[in-house]
């Protein structure tokens, strides 16, 4: 019986499960078997590339992560969204907007942004299409309350 076979009957996985727990086996996560195996039973495949890949991504950059295994554990947990090629578009395309229309009251935070004249608010996580048009309908409402 194959490895995948004893994986599916021991554990129950599905083949996406199967598929994701082999992946993560070959990240050189400092985890144990039975903690992969429940992250891939628990989470999406997608939701545990994304984790992973900023965690590796972090670490690379030079942040210290000790206990990478943990850290990713972390994360998961708490279905804290990661930030992704979306968010540092999203992020740059706020600075130069603000640059371009010298736009002082907006202010970036590390997950999103804010109009300090509304107060409303705008998820750096978003389509960026769709941050770009939202972006766009803030400053014009931003600009209705000087």
């Amino acid at each position: 019986m194959n490895t995948n076979k004893k994986l599916a009957n021991r554990f129950k996985l599905t083949k996406d499960q199967i598929k994701i727990y082999e992946w993560l086996s070959k990240q050189n996560i400092n985890t144990d078997e039975g903690t992969l195996i429940f992250w891939a039973k628990t989470y999406s495949s997608k939701r545990l590339q994304e984790v992973v890949e900023f965690a590796n991504a972090r670490r690379n950059a030079g942040q210290e992560i000790h206990n990478i295994g943990g850290w990713i554990y972390k994360f998961l947990k708490s279905n804290e969204p990661v930030a992704t090629e979306e968010y540092e578009m999203n992020r740059n395309a706020a600075q130069d907007f603000c640059k371009i229309r010298s736009w002082q009251n907006l202010k970036i935070y590390e997950k999103y942004i804010k109009d300090e004249i509304t107060g409303d608010d705008l998820s750096l996580l978003m389509n960026v299409e769709e941050f770009k048009r939202s972006l766009e309908a803030l400053y014009e409402k931003s600009e209705l309350y000087k």
